[in-house]
């Protein structure tokens, strides 16, 4: 079979997804499959990777590589296609959409799973709909002359955004990109002066925000596996090394651990391992995804914080760790992710 690994893209979570890749390649069953992999560089450009090169991550990933021109025809001569792309382009539903046009079969989610997902401000009311707890939160708008208000439920604008966050979240909260991964975009702000540079930096990174109540969480997480027929693996937990999970506590320090199975009761992990796939078939999703959760310590409340359609395939990542806990080794976990791109 002919296989088609995508890395890198225009999204702030590039160089991970050139880690994922360089993981997946390794882990690919070569009697399986005929691997091709494709980089796309931060300015959008279309690379077929030499054979030779095996650590995408590196600086020299783009040596001897060949520029793709034809780019549909070129997604339309191969059997199936793995995204391994994070973030805006790769995980909103962008290249599925190309991908459905070129009926090239592919892993992971669809178009419209993808896309709200991707969303944190649509996936909460999605979410809602379906019963699944949250934690209290506030949509906020930049809008195209770069003022900021607070969209209500009924879709009229507030433009007292601070006074309103005070008002119903409080501080500290949580204020997050609406499309943005890794925890890009993502602050948290605990004194009234924060919260509008705060709100301005996150601006830079998508015109939609979330603002959301903190709480004393420890942060939990499931991984799920399927189309019609949903599998969900233990719960995991994360021991970051911060006051919470940023892009650097993930990927760049040492310090921070993750534990399977979680550290928590049983009661709580069979509620989250119900609510991950309740929350997975309430965005109609298919293929893979990475539940997030929190466990609020004081309340022992438990929410949902959010899914990822795209999670990352690093060699620390959470998402191989709870398939292999489950007994799915990564070479057969891609082997099921493919015959689930072909069932649907």
């Amino acid at each position: 079979m002919k296989l088609l690994l995508i890395c890198g893209g225009m999204s702030t979570e590039h160089s991970i997804s050139r880690m994922s890749c360089t993981n997946i390649r390794k882990q690919v069953n070569p009697e399986h499959y005929d691997v091709t992999v494709l980089g796309i560089t931060k300015e959008g450009d279309w690379y077929i990777l030499d054979q030779n090169v095996t650590d995408y991550s590196s600086e020299n990933w783009l040596d001897h590589a060949q520029i793709v021109t034809e780019t549909f025809a070129f997604l339309k001569s191969f059997d199936c296609v793995f995204p391994v792309l994070h973030g805006m382009y790769g995980e909103d539903g962008t290249i599925q959409g190309l991908l459905e046009m070129a009926n090239v079969p592919y892993v992971g989610c669809r178009v419209f799973d993808s896309a709200a997902a991707m969303d944190k401000v649509m996936a909460k009311k999605l979410f809602n709909a379906a019963g699944i707890k949250q934690t209290p939160s506030i949509y906020v708008k930049k809008r195209f002359d770069g003022k900021f208000v607070v969209v209500n439920d009924d879709t009229t604008e507030d433009e007292n955004v601070k006074d309103v966050i005070l008002k119903t979240i409080g501080l500290p909260c949580f204020i997050k990109a609406s499309r943005s991964g890794s925890s890009v975009g993502c602050y948290k702000v605990s004194e009234v002066s924060e919260l509008m540079p705060r709100l301005q930096e996150a601006g830079q990174y998508d015109s939609k925000i979330l603002c959301e109540k903190a709480i004393n969480a420890t942060e939990l997480e499931c991984a799920v596996l399927g189309n019609d027929d949903v599998i969900a693996s233990r719960v995991g937990q994360i021991l970051p090394h911060g006051e919470f999970y940023t892009f650097e506590s993930k990927y760049e320090d040492e310090q921070s651990a993750t534990c399977i199975p979680a550290r928590v009761d049983q009661s709580v992990q069979d509620y989250i391992r119900e609510n991950a796939v309740k929350a997975f078939k309430a965005l109609d999703g298919h293929g893979l995804a990475r539940c997030d959760f929190f466990l609020d310590q004081d309340t022992h409340e438990v929410y949902l914080n959010e899914i990822n359609t795209l999670p990352g395939f690093t060699n620390i990542s959470m998402y191989p760790q709870l398939m292999k806990d489950l007994g799915i080794d990564t070479p057969e976990l891609i082997d099921r992710l493919v015959a689930l791109a072909f069932e649907r």
